[in-house]
């Protein structure tokens, strides 16, 4: 299993952005999106192995957002607590895509290779996304080896 944290707040997968370029369109990631996911690789590149996965994988993300400025004390510690949820935009898939394609090539060889994918979002007084992967291997190559 391999885990690590990303100790920057989570930034959801924009939508692409287009241009014209001569007599096609072309598409390109958002400058915010960019910087994330580049972040987000030179963390990774510290834990990667020495080439990606190819086997089958489980992921779980757990996103950790800021706590509203504007509530109340008590609902901040509520919300340390875990009691309250961020049931708000943006979207836990968005959180998920960014970080995801990110690990694409450097902690996994396809995103295709990922067939559990756990996400969770809560709130914290320290934002950053915490990764897990965990490769699964089946009865059957386990028996053989």
């Amino acid at each position: 299993m391999i885990k690590f944290t990303i100790n920057i707040p989570p930034h959801p997968q924009e939508r692409p952005r287009f241009r014209n370029a001569g007599n096609f369109v072309q598409t390109y990631d958002p400058p915010k999106s960019k910087e994330y996911k580049k972040k987000i690789a030179n963390v990774a590149k510290m834990y990667a192995p020495g080439t990606p996965i190819s086997t089958p994988i489980k992921i779980k993300l757990i996103f950790f957002v800021p706590i509203p400025k504007s509530k109340s004390k008590v609902w901040k510690q509520r919300a340390v607590l875990g009691q309250e949820f961020p049931a708000v935009r943006p979207d836990i898939d968005n959180f998920t895509k960014a970080v995801l394609d990110a690990l694409n090539g450097i902690m996994f060889s396809d995103d295709g290779k990922i067939v559990e994918l756990i996400a969770y979002k809560r709130y914290s007084d320290l934002p950053r996304t915490e990764v897990s992967i965990t490769e699964l291997v089946s009865e059957v190559q386990t028996k053989l080896f």
